[in-house]
């Protein structure tokens, strides 16, 4: 570990001392390479990396079969509702909006308290750990991105009985 004084810049001086040192036995890297370094080592290359995203995929097979529950029970809740809006001459497209709404109206009621939980959680974690964690705003955009996608699914799923129902048949 080489510190530099003020003033100096960390990434002429790596590219001098990569000149200089043997390619084969060391690796010369500013903080931000290295820091970037072992983040894809722990992604990629360790077996945490596997798990963490094995953990990921599975919370979100959870979290479709969770809203689709939800989204289903109102739908068979409000299906004579559903069958009066077919017999008016509604589409089945106009049919899916209203529960792709409930749903997004589920992924961002869902995603407040999924945002508020983590921040307590990385703060424990980074003070028990020393571990540089934090919530950027990019991960919490992509998590709200990939609630609503989740939520979507759900509502999806949920429409497919109405789109085969037959309005007739539900009075």
């Amino acid at each position: 570990m080489i510190y530099t004084e003020p003033g100096y810049d960390s990434k002429q001086i790596a590219e001098i001392l990569k000149l200089y040192l043997p390619k084969q036995d060391v690796k010369v890297l500013t903080r931000e390479e290295f820091v970037k370094f072992e983040e894809n080592y722990w992604k990629s290359e360790s077996p945490i990396g596997f798990i963490f995203g094995l953990g990921v995929g599975m919370g979100f097979i959870v979290g479709v079969i969770i809203v689709y529950q939800v989204l289903s029970t109102d739908v068979n809740a409000h299906i004579k509702e559903y069958a009066t809006f077919k017999a008016m001459g509604y589409r089945n497209l106009y049919l899916l909006g209203v529960i792709f709404e409930e749903a997004i109206i589920l992924a961002l009621l869902g995603f407040i308290p999924g945002f508020a939980v983590p921040l307590g959680l990385y703060r424990l974690t980074r003070n028990a750990t020393d571990l540089p964690i934090y919530m950027t705003a990019a991960r919490a955009v992509t998590v709200l991105i990939i609630t609503i996608i989740m939520c979507m699914i759900s509502g999806a799923i949920a429409t497919r009985k109405l789109q085969s129902a037959d309005p007739a048949d539900m009075f």
